[in-house]
């Protein structure tokens, strides 16, 4: 009898023991699903990210509010801003190509002083490391332009007058600095100050297969077009920034029929309140069969 009941015993706590080992196993298998699940889940919404903005090159002209707010990265890790819009939506977009931990940019270009065009830059500027400067260097006399000056200098930014003399080569980028053709720097004329005076620059991003042309025209007419075509300067591109948001006050036939790109890129922004871009102008462009396309509708990227 004594035998019988230790030997039900043993099975009952050989059992137990099988029971505790298939459970302690579910929950192990359980345990471990869930940790690959958590490792699957950083990858694909941390690290898979994280990875494409390291490795990101290209640049972009950014869906923004009012303005032109450009973004360069080159194949070299080189970084370039233009302007920046209106207000902090410039600085919110960079964070969608850029990792969080990166806070250099190599040159930021302001191409005229009106406040659709530097606003959110000078929110990147107070945030970021910007090593250097160029901006037409007139005599504006408002706040916010003013503190672009007072920051550089704290911050000990180089400051870069332009004119058509000013280019600059970092890495696998060359910038031609068009127009002006002269220095307006300390200058109090109003026109010069304003849209027709625009810093004009040619990009030339160098790969081992070949060399990818923009043009960026900030906001000049057609006067500062025809200066331009005068002057001799190659403008032809394979991509083109219209000039002015695509205001009928720009982007001459003659114009376009030089520059001769293969896609042109319209900023208007989705608060423009000028009604851009003007027909006139989209007639021309579609006269002369010139692709466009406009980063009011999104960020438009062009890959490198």
């Amino acid at each position: 009898m004594n035998n019988f009941l230790h030997e039900q015993q043993q099975e009952v706590e050989k059992q137990v023991k099988q029971e505790v080992s298939t459970s302690n196993t579910k929950y192990s298998i359980f345990y471990s699903a869930i940790f690959f699940l958590c490792i699957g889940l950083f990858s694909l919404f941390v690290l898979k990210p994280l990875y494409q903005k390291i490795n990101f090159s290209g640049m972009v002209f950014m869906q923004i509010t009012r303005g032109d707010a450009f973004y360069l990265k080159t194949p070299q890790g080189i970084e370039v801003i233009w302007d920046g819009g209106m207000d902090k939506t410039f600085l919110q977009k960079l964070s969608k190509y850029r990792p969080f931990f990166d806070k250099n940019i190599d040159l930021w270009v302001i191409t005229h002083p009106d406040s659709d065009h530097y606003n959110g830059g000078l929110e990147v500027l107070k945030q970021m490391n910007i090593k250097m400067i160029m901006l037409k260097g007139v005599d504006k006399k408002n706040p916010q332009y003013m503190e672009i000056y007072a920051l550089a200098k704290a911050k000990g930014v180089k400051i870069i007058i332009a004119d058509s003399t000013k280019d600059i080569k970092i890495g696998d980028i060359f910038i031609d600095t068009l127009y002006p053709l002269q220095s307006l720097y300390g200058s109090k004329n109003t026109e010069e100050i304003g849209n027709n005076f625009s810093i004009v620059q040619k990009l030339s991003i160098f790969d081992e297969d070949n060399t990818k042309t923009i043009l960026l025209t900030g906001d000049i007419e057609k006067d500062a077009e025809n200066t331009l075509l005068l002057s001799g300067v190659d403008v032809s591109a394979d991509i083109l920034k219209i000039g002015h948001h695509g205001s009928k006050s720009s982007s001459s036939e003659n114009f376009l029929k030089a520059v001769s790109p293969q896609r042109a890129i319209i900023t208007t922004g989705t608060k423009n309140t000028f009604h851009h871009p003007h027909i006139e102008t989209l007639d021309i462009l579609n006269t002369l069969k010139i692709d466009f396309i406009n980063s009011k509708y999104g960020d438009v990227v062009v890959e490198l």
